[in-house]
């Protein structure tokens, strides 16, 4: 397998054939996740003539009305909840699609030489096969999970140790758990490796092969067995070129924030000196920031996913093409 050479393809592929953007940000979009607020309650948000102490709470002996407190807020919360889990929904079934499209897009160029048009495309995510790579990523995380949390316990359990009165199977206990944590932790990152390559094979199995879960599994996994040396490669190569992609990003994510702050900032000054209003000046001067720095950041997110999932599916189709024949 020339592999230089397959990533370069698959460059020139994602460069040319636009419908594969559309997926790629839709899966970019679907793919992250959030963070805090960054808020932090400190002493200084208690004004200064109240003290934490009975007698003096800001109240003056009167609290609030919590059975009305709870008689608007229970219900905000629980439509909250609803809209959260809706929205959950929605994003993983736009997730599912957008990454079975992409295969099936890039599977479509190749074996024709044409590319599905968007409409098609979804087409062409929207299916069975869909709902069985879900499912089948679904299973696949649960039994990591179910095996990580098993084999804590012999890690754990040296820690029992602790409970005995003899200083030196104290240590011993703390000693052996260190030890059997660091082994643990390169089997967890060797087990993630592992699973993330063969989910590549497993998915494409389903999607493209249109097999079974039971079967997309087992025939995934000799794939890979029977060309580790070459997928092994592709998967460094995937690595080193995901590592330097951080790295790049990091510039040019500055210059991204610092033109959108300049453009916008400039726009919230202008305002707040013909209005001298704060608010005016926020109204204005957000959307154009918030603008230049989500869509460029959107659109090298996805085309980075396009490209990805494209190396993985030209690297499948060769894999079993040459299983195919040497069968």
């Amino acid at each position: 397998m020339n592999h230089i050479e397959l990533i370069g393809r698959a460059m020139r592929m994602v460069w040319r054939y636009k419908v594969l953007w559309l997926f790629g940000i839709l899966l970019a979009l679907t793919s992250g996740g959030g963070g805090g607020s960054g808020y932090q309650f400190s002493g200084r948000d208690i004004p200064n003539n109240y003290s934490i102490v009975p007698g003096r709470m800001p109240f003056h002996g009167h609290f609030p009305d919590f059975t009305r407190v709870a008689g608007i807020v229970g219900p905000l919360l629980l439509l909250c909840c609803c809209l959260l889990v809706i929205l959950i929904i929605v994003a993983t079934v736009v997730r599912y699609v957008a990454k079975a499209a992409l295969y099936r897009t890039v599977d479509q160029i190749e074996e024709t030489g044409d590319a599905p048009t968007w409409r098609e495309a979804f087409r062409l995510g929207w299916s069975n096969r869909t709902f069985r790579l879900w499912l089948l990523e679904l299973l696949v995380g649960i039994a990591f999970f179910l095996l990580t949390m098993l084999l804590l316990v012999p890690v754990l359990s040296p820690l029992l140790l602790l409970l005995t009165q003899s200083t030196g199977l104290r240590t011993f206990g703390i000693i052996m758990t260190v030890l059997l944590g660091l082994l643990f932790f390169i089997a967890f990152i060797a087990g993630i490796a592992a699973v993330s390559g063969l989910t590549e094979f497993w998915g494409r199995e389903v999607v493209l092969a249109d097999r079974g879960i039971g079967e997309a599994i087992g025939s995934g996994f000799e794939l890979v067995r029977r060309n580790f040396k070459d997928v092994f490669i592709m998967w460094l190569l995937m690595l080193g070129i995901g590592l330097l992609f951080v790295l790049a990003l990091i510039p040019i994510g500055f210059l991204i924030v610092a033109l959108a702050a300049v453009i916008g900032g400039g726009i919230g000054w202008l305002m707040y000196q013909l209005t001298n209003s704060m608010g005016w000046a926020v109204a204005f001067g957000a959307p154009p920031f918030l603008t230049l720095t989500v869509i460029p950041f959107m659109l090298i997110g996805g085309l980075y996913e396009a490209f990805k999932s494209a190396v993985w599916t030209l690297t499948y189709r060769e894999v079993a093409a040459r299983d195919t024949v040497e069968g």
